[in-house]
């Protein structure tokens, strides 16, 4: 998932970073299930489907995922070598935190005001 670049604007009294958040996934992108594993080079996430693979940057965008989704990456121990252990406990640990916090992303119906 490519996010763009933070803008910042210059004021004179303060600096002011505008950061881009993550954009929600389609409902059930992860039907076709395959695996997700720890990429120690990049420090990040990668799902992998039938259809495709999702990097993913940082635990706090696994909440771009709806529930369902995140109960599968819950339910699936993440693939990692014996030296990166903690860093694949710190995200399933961050799903799992998502799912009982229902944190997901929310339906549309709940979106509108």
């Amino acid at each position: 998932m490519k996010t763009a670049e933070p803008t910042v604007k210059r004021n004179p009294e303060f600096l002011e970073f505008i950061i881009p958040l993550a954009k929600k996934f389609e409902r059930g992108i992860l039907k076709n299930f395959k695996f997700w594993a720890y990429d120690p080079k990049m420090a990040e996430a990668v799902i992998v489907t039938e259809e495709q693979s999702i990097r993913i940057p940082n635990s706090n965008d696994l909440m771009s995922f709806h529930e369902e989704d995140v109960l599968i990456l819950t339910n699936h121990q993440i693939r990692t070598n014996e030296k990166y252990e903690e860093c694949g406990k710190a995200w399933t640990s961050a799903a799992a935190n998502i799912l009982v916090r229902h944190l997901f992303a929310p339906d549309q119906e709940q979106c509108s005001p």
